[in-house]
């Protein structure tokens, strides 16, 4: 099947999409004032669903959503487009929607698909929706971990050594890190959890990589689901095992580490181990949040306007001025308006070598 870069980013817009109308549900599925109207309430207890039964049981529980997550627009953005994800053979192998930790009241989540018309295996992580996720994104912005980023991957076969080496002494975000590359404590059920959810996604993504071999490791998410993809996307192209180029698909992200990290993405980069389109909106404040305190961009950089878009390696702020309501421009549902609009001219690359072309002309 032909793709280019358009079809690969709505691809990941989509998934992105979905995770939160997943997550939205599972938390009806725990609420007591809900779970009786919904539709097949265990529907994701037992997995593999393909994903066009997923979208078809997300519209049987539509009224079950909460306004405050954008679910119900989220589905209506699906329904709306190509439904490129539902009208494929995709299937949702793995859905946790356990807490990160509980003290915390943490709630984000995680995917893994599998898609076999495209290839591919995808990880997705749900953004920021409660005020506990939120404090999270301004609370430890300040902050460095204490451990580095080497440190944090300790347990986990196939590192590749040479760039550990240069890993040591990286330190990024530490709200972000936590969630990822630290033992969360016990799930929503109390049973204590006995591996980081990073050493988590690696087991199953292994398997799936073993059982499909010729697939690619994709990896995506919005806001804070964005920063948690980027962190985790780019351990991932640390494992010598991982024999694919990881493709990592951003919406709306903070930034997530400092100068010392950015220049190791970037050789991850430059070696074809890693490979980043990171998608935003021009006037959205939160993927600058973490600027103020010297944390980096890395990765080709889609920036979309109202009317127009542009494709570069310039990783610097907002390019239009915000207001208080920045964060109206932060909704998946702008993205997809947005990315649309720049479809013609995105169909004319696709994600192999747009990077090289990009660089090129810039």
């Amino acid at each position: 099947m032909t793709r280019n870069l358009y079809d690969d980013v709505d691809a990941m817009l989509e998934v992105a999409d979905l995770i939160y109308i997943m997550a939205d549900l599972g938390k009806a599925k725990k609420d007591d004032a809900k779970v009786g109207a919904m539709t097949d309430s265990g529907f994701l207890d037992t997995l593999p669903k393909t994903s066009k039964e997923v979208v078809q049981w997300a519209v049987k529980n539509k009224e079950v959503m909460g306004n405050a997550d954008n679910s119900k627009s989220y589905l209506e953005d699906i329904l709306a487009r190509d439904q490129k994800q539902a009208s494929t053979n995709a299937t949702l192998e793995v859905f946790d929607d356990d807490f990160a930790y509980a003290d915390e009241d943490s709630e984000v989540v995680y995917g893994i698909g599998k898609n076999p018309d495209m290839k591919r295996i995808t990880v997705v992580f749900r953004g920021s929706t409660t005020s506990a996720d939120w404090e999270h994104n301004f609370k430890c912005s300040s902050e460095e971990l204490e451990e580095g980023f080497m440190e944090l991957l300790e347990g986990i076969p196939s590192v590749n050594a040479e760039l550990a080496s240069e890993f040591k002494g990286v330190r990024m975000h530490t709200g972000f890190a936590k969630y990822l590359f630290q033992k969360c404590g016990k799930n929503a059920e109390g049973v204590e959890c006995e591996k980081p959810k990073f050493h988590q996604i690696v087991d199953h993504v292994r398997r799936l990589l073993e059982e499909n071999p010729d697939y690619e490791l994709w990896f995506t998410g919005h806001s804070l689901g964005g920063a948690l993809a980027v962190l985790a996307a780019s351990a991932a192209a640390l494992l010598d095992d991982i024999k694919t180029t990881v493709k990592l698909v951003s919406f709306a992200a903070p930034q997530v580490g400092k100068e010392n990290y950015v220049k190791i993405m970037d050789r991850l980069e430059s070696t074809k181990a890693l490979i980043h389109i990171r998608v935003t909106n021009c006037d959205d404040l939160v993927p600058q949040l973490n600027g103020v305190i010297g944390y980096e961009h890395f990765g080709l950089h889609l920036n979309l306007y109202k009317n127009r878009h542009a494709l570069s390696y310039d990783q610097g702020g907002m390019s239009r001025p915000w207001f208080w309501n920045a964060l109206n421009r932060h909704s998946m549902t702008t993205h997809n308006a947005r990315l649309i609009l720049a479809k013609s001219d995105l169909e004319k690359y696709d994600i192999d070598t747009v990077c090289a072309k990009i660089k090129g002309e810039n």
